[in-house]
């Protein structure tokens, strides 16, 4: 670690945490995922400034800010305003990334000593913010999410990229398929949704490690389950590992076609038992 390297840090909560909780189905301990996020950073530096960044008044931040505080991160309060749509659905519009911008802006103006940051953000509007820092010298690196994370933001800092995937053993789902090439054409769908089905009613969970080393998944095949709705990744805890837990994939029962391909499978089986007992 070079004692000449100061850090400032910078975390936009609210994207991590619902990233998390959206593509993984995981919701990590109050102030544990910080405290990773800490540690890693760490390894490159004396991190002077640390900061978190969301609308704490949430019921989903419950004990967030008093565990952030543990760690010497200071919680930045952020505005989050209610808007209705037709007068019934409530939605969210979040301001953490501006906050936290304009707080980054102000640091390298008025903080000299400060030679790095890094952003925890997979959200391409981190992206002038990256330009900019980079003009003056400093050197940035983006804390996020593989499964969110803007090629853009990639591509501006190098490959400075800290996975929270791997800091927390998620398996990745992978980056948004949106505006890439579908492999659908290349994956029997019908045969990997009886394999999953198999595979679930003989074991207690399916982990995506084990699809991939002993029947034949890519990460590719897992992210376009994911993202057409026919599978799930969730978290299964991990006794070895308690702050690791293990990535699992499982069928989206509810899902038509899932429903369609285990229809079929339900079918032939029928038939092929009526003719044996014939």
């Amino acid at each position: 670690m070079s004692d000449s390297n100061n850090i400032a840090l910078f975390i936009d909560y609210e994207n991590v945490h619902y990233g998390l909780v959206n593509q993984y189905n995981f919701k990590p301990a109050a102030g544990k995922l910080a405290a990773l996020i800490l540690e890693e950073v760490a390894k490159s530096g004396n991190i002077l400034i640390k900061k978190a960044y969301a609308d704490w008044e949430r019921d989903d931040f419950s004990g967030v800010q008093a565990a952030l505080k543990k760690n010497g991160v200071e919680p930045a309060y952020t505005l989050s305003k209610k808007t209705s749509k037709g007068g019934q659905r409530e939605t969210w519009k979040e301001s953490a990334d501006a906050v936290l911008l304009l707080d980054a802006l102000q640091t390298m103006f008025e903080r000299v000593d400060i030679n790095e940051f890094v952003i925890v953000t997979g959200d391409r509007a981190a992206l002038d913010l990256v330009h900019r820092l980079r003009s003056r010298g400093k050197k940035v690196k983006i804390c996020a999410l593989e499964s969110a994370l803007a090629q853009e933001l990639t591509d501006a800092v190098e490959e400075e990229i800290i996975s929270i995937e791997k800091l927390l053993g998620i398996e990745p789902v992978g980056p948004s398929s949106k505006g890439s090439t579908s492999t659908e054409p290349t994956v029997d769908w019908d045969r990997v949704v009886k394999m999953l089905a198999e595979l679930e009613g003989k074991m207690p969970f399916v982990g995506c490690s084990l699809l991939k080393k002993n029947h034949g998944f890519t990460q590719q095949m897992i992210a376009a389950a994911v993202a057409t709705g026919r599978a799930e990744i969730h978290s299964v805890p991990n006794p070895n590992s308690p702050e690791r837990p293990t990535s699992a994939l499982r069928l989206i029962r509810d899902n038509e076609f899932v429903i369609n391909a285990l229809k079929v499978e339900t079918k032939v089986v029928t038939v092929e038992e009526k003719v044996t007992l014939t």
